[in-house]
């Protein structure tokens, strides 16, 4: 996947809510690294092209799960 810079700060800066939330679980003194661990990650996964992005929306995930049930 060729992504700009742009593009990858555009991504981190919509994950950095999840982000902050999950670093509120952890130690002051292990917050900073594990921020940037966070995000060196997503960018890899980004680069190397295992995003997917065929997500389906909350309704469409319902009417999946609905399918599933009745089969």
């Amino acid at each position: 996947m060729d992504l700009k810079e742009q593009d990858i700060v555009f991504i981190i800066g919509k994950v950095q809510p999840k982000i902050a939330a999950s670093l509120s679980q952890t130690s002051i003194n292990n917050k900073d690294d594990l921020e940037q661990d966070l995000k060196e990650m997503i960018i890899r996964k980004i680069k190397e092209g295992k995003i997917d992005n065929n997500v389906p929306g909350f309704f469409e995930y319902l009417n999946i799960i609905k399918k599933e049930e009745q089969e």
